[in-house]
C-alpha cells in the first residue's frame, strides 16, 4: 500500500527552475509556506533605554547640536533588531527630544501621527495648529497627521520629552509626505475650541460636535494632573491596577487613529495578572518603580526608564516603590481596526 503522506513531501526544487524565476522576480511559495504563515505572531525582544544612562548622552547633544543646525535636537530610540530602520517596535517609533530656555523648533508638518508625553521641564510650549499647549511633566500633547506644529521654551529648564510617531506604518504605507514651515501665522489657522471646554466631564461644546471634520482628537493637551486624579478616583481591579484610556472627547475612540495611549498605576508589593495581546507598547515610566516580565525576561525601572512591550508575549508588571505610573503608546486601536485584535489573560495563580 502506498503512503499516503508521501506526495506531501517536498521535493527539493530544480535550481534551473529558482534561476528561472529568479530572473523574473518571482518565488516558489512551497519553500516559503511555513515561515510566512506562523501559527503566532513573531515579537520583537523587549527594550529597555534606562534614563541614567540616557541622561548624559542628552547633556552632551544639548551642548554640542545647535539647534540653528537642527531640524529637531532629538535621540531616536532604535531596536537594534529592526535593521536599516531607526524604528522602536514594527508600528511605532520614539525619540527623546531636547530643548533648552530660548530656543525654538520650526514649524512644519507631515502624515506621521505624533505625540509628545513630557519627561523633565517647565514652560515649554507646542503649537499645534495654532493651539498654544504648556508642556509640563506628564503631560500629553498630540500632533496629528498634517497639523502644523512648533516647539518654543519661554522657561527656565531644560525640557525632555518623548516623541512617538506612527513612522513605521506609513513608510510600509509609502505615504510618508513632508512640509517645511514657516506654514500659516496662528492666527491664520481656523479657531479651536479651548482645551478647557474640550476635557469637561460629559460636556463639550456643541461646535466640537459640528465642526469637527478629523479623525483625531481636537484636545491637543492632556494634563497630567487631571489623568493622575482620574487614577486616585478609580477603583483598582482585583490586582491591584488602574488604568485609564485618552480618548478623543467627540466620539469616544482613540486619540489619534493610529496611536492609542493609556496610563496605568499599581498598588506596591502587587503583581498585575499576567496578560498578552497582538499590539504592541513603548512604555514612559511617570513616576514610582517596579519590575516588568515579558516572556522569560524580567527587568526593573525608575522614573523616567522607557521600555517596549512586544506583541503577544505574556506581561506582568510589579510595583516596588509608589505611587508607580506608567504612560502607553499603542498601537492597539489601529490593530483592532482591522480585525487583528487579540488579547488573553491568565487566571490567578496559572
Amino acid at each position: 500500500m502506498t503512503d499516503s503522506n508521501a506526495s506531501r513531501v517536498p521535493t527539493p526544487t530544480d535550481p534551473n527552475l529558482l534561476s528561472a524565476m529568479h530572473r523574473l522576480n518571482l518565488k516558489p511559495l512551497w519553500d516559503l509556506y511555513k515561515g510566512l504563515n506562523t501559527r503566532e505572531p513573531r515579537f520583537l525582544e523587549p527594550m529597555l533605554w534606562r534614563w541614567s544612562d540616557i541622561e548624559p548622552l542628552i547633556d552632551r547633544a544639548s551642548a554640542e547640536v545647535d539647534m540653528a543646525h537642527a531640524e529637531r535636537r532629538a535621540l531616536m530610540l532604535s531596536h537594534p533588531a529592526l535593521t536599516g530602520t531607526t524604528f522602536t517596535t514594527p508600528t511605532l517609533s520614539a525619540a527623546l527630544q531636547i530643548l533648552e530656555p530660548g530656543e525654538r523648533a520650526p514649524s512644519h508638518r507631515h502624515t506621521l501621527a505624533a505625540l509628545r508625553f513630557v519627561l523633565t521641564g517647565d514652560g515649554a510650549v507646542t503649537v499645534t495648529d495654532g493651539k498654544h499647549c504648556l508642556m509640563e511633566p506628564g503631560d500629553l500633547i498630540l500632533t496629528p497627521a498634517w497639523t502644523w506644529h512648533k516647539h518654543y521654551h519661554p522657561g527656565k529648564q531644560r525640557a525632555v520629552w518623548l516623541d512617538c510617531l506612527d513612522a513605521p506604518l506609513c513608510t510600509a504605507l509609502g505615504t510618508v509626505f513632508f512640509e517645511h514651515g514657516p506654514g500659516p501665522e496662528d492666527s491664520q489657522l481656523p479657531p479651536k475650541e479651548s482645551d478647557t471646554a474640550l476635557f469637561g466631564g460629559g460636556v463639550l461644546p456643541q461646535s466640537a460636535v459640528i465642526s469637527h471634520e478629523h479623525s483625531y482628537s481636537p484636545l491637543f493637551r492632556y494634563p497630567w494632573s487631571s489623568v493622575s486624579n482620574a487614577l486616585d478616583a478609580m477603583a483598582p481591579a482585583a490586582d491591584g491596577s488602574r488604568r485609564i484610556r485618552y480618548v478623543n472627547p467627540v466620539d469616544g475612540g482613540p486619540a489619534m487613529p493610529t496611536i492609542d495611549c493609556y496610563a496605568e498605576r499599581f498598588e506596591v508589593g502587587r503583581t498585575t495578572q499576567p496578560t498578552r495581546a497582538s499590539y504592541t507598547a513603548i512604555v514612559a515610566v511617570v513616576d514610582g518603580e517596579g519590575s516588568t516580565r515579558v516572556g522569560a525576561k524580567q527587568f526593573t525601572w525608575k522614573k523616567h526608564d522607557i521600555f517596549t512591550l512586544p506583541r503577544w508575549q505574556w506581561i506582568e508588571h510589579t510595583a516596588s516603590a509608589g505611587p508607580a505610573s506608567l504612560f502607553l503608546m499603542t498601537d492597539l486601536s489601529f490593530v483592532a481596526s482591522i480585525g487583528h485584535l487579540r488579547e488573553e489573560r491568565k487566571a490567578p495563580g496559572q
